[in-house]
């Protein structure tokens, strides 16, 4: 009987820590799949924009 609750402890912290992580293993996949180069498009693009901007002085009192 002590088997059996193990036994069943174990599936359960097995099921709830599969279900946890299975968004980050298919957001990781469909990266590593579908992502390709395009993946930090618009981070590069942000950047490209910012590279441009001049730095804010701080004014001396």
């Amino acid at each position: 009987m002590v088997q059996f609750f193990r036994d069943l402890l174990l599936l359960a912290i097995f099921i709830i820590g599969l279900t946890a992580f299975m968004g980050i293993i298919s957001h990781w996949f469909s990266l590593k799949v579908f992502g390709g180069k395009s993946v930090f498009k618009f981070v590069e693009r942000s950047k490209s924009f910012q590279s441009n901007w001049k730095n804010v002085q701080r004014r001396h009192q």
